[in-house]
């Protein structure tokens, strides 16, 4: 029989935790494990008090607040060591909908080696509760971590998700220290590059009812750089995640680095040189002087329309080279793909 571990990490949840793990249990071959990170408002008390109830419920009680992407791996880590299957992330705040989870095993029974609970599946967006402001930062942020990662997923960020043992096995998980949504995107960068399968279902989700956010500017400040370094990780590490698209993705990355750093370097220069050397003002000012009225607006029009042109073209280069490509179902299923074709 399939064993299935729904890991729920915990910061002062006393409000939420009793609801969340009746929800999840009344599922049948679901076991709960809680990761708490030394909350002040004793959450680990109440998880305690069901334990003894009988319930399938097993706690991992930390010294104090070490953040959401350590707490998953102490989690994967106790569930591959007690022999468990399916590891099924979720959040304690009741964002996720428990009914959700026998979809989740579905779609892991097609061969997925990691299901995304996505929100913006099938160009959608299917959030509530949240405002304007938020949902733009959500939306741009992981169509940012997509696009440079070469990953054709629509929710990389999200927080509701199953993997499969292979898929925690695949991958080192001592060496992932990444927290917030970082640790969402890693998982998903890591998992592909190992040759994994991945997939999207579609989820709803639901900002929280009761007690505070964990969001905070740390966690979007280290989920902007971290797409980067792990492009540039992977171009760089001798061993790693090698797939046999390896030298593609390699050589996008190489010649994209090439075009944004010679850009910035010739930018740097001819602005150094104008202000400078080239004095700017005096040779515009020379140019002006010396055309007619009509040939000097002609040559304004003609320099805009060339500025323009010449970034579009710069911006369509860099999206090609760097950017294009990537499959959501990672190397090895894209090669079994062609093969059948």
């Amino acid at each position: 029989m399939t064993k299935i571990l729904v890991v729920i990490p915990t910061y002062n949840e006393k409000e939420n935790i009793h609801f969340i793990i009746d929800a999840v249990l009344k599922h049948e071959g679901f076991h709960v494990l809680v990761v708490d990170d030394g909350s002040p408002d004793r959450t680990a008390e109440h998880v305690r008090s069901m334990m003894a109830s009988g319930k399938q419920v097993s706690l991992i009680e930390r010294s104090g607040k070490l953040g959401l992407g350590t707490a998953y791996v102490a989690g994967f880590t106790w569930g591959l060591q007690q022999g468990y299957d399916y590891f099924i992330e979720m959040d304690a705040d009741q964002s996720h909908d428990p009914d959700a989870l026998p979809s989740f095993l579905a779609e892991m029974e097609k061969g997925r080696d990691l299901v995304i609970g996505s929100r913006y599946l099938n160009a959608t967006i299917s959030v509530v509760g949240w405002d304007f402001k938020r949902l733009i930062l959500s939306k741009s942020g992981n169509y940012y971590a997509s696009w440079i990662l070469g990953l054709k997923l629509s929710d990389l960020t999200s927080g509701f998700r199953c993997y499969s043992r292979k898929a925690l096995e695949s991958i080192n998980l001592e060496k992932i220290h990444s927290n917030g949504y970082a640790f969402q995107i890693e998982m998903a960068y890591r998992v592909s590059a190992a040759g994994c399968s991945v997939g999207e279902i579609p989820i709803i989700f639901y900002e929280r009812e009761s007690g505070i956010s964990k969001m905070s500017k740390t966690i979007i400040r280290e989920a902007v750089v971290l797409p980067w370094r792990l492009r540039l990780g992977r171009l760089f590490s001798p061993g790693g995640e090698k797939g046999p698209g390896e030298f593609n993705y390699n050589f996008r990355t190489i010649v994209g680095v090439i075009v944004i750093v010679s850009g910035l370097a010739e930018g740097i220069w001819l602005g150094w040189w104008l202000s400078t050397e080239g004095n700017i003002i005096d040779i515009i000012h020379d140019a002006k002087m010396a055309l007619p009225e009509w040939a000097w607006v002609s040559l304004k029009i003609g320099l805009s329309a060339f500025a323009a042109a010449a970034f579009a073209g710069f911006l369509m280069a860099l999206a090609i080279t760097v950017f294009a490509g990537g499959d959501a179902s990672g190397p090895r299923e894209m090669r079994d793909r062609k093969r059948s074709e």
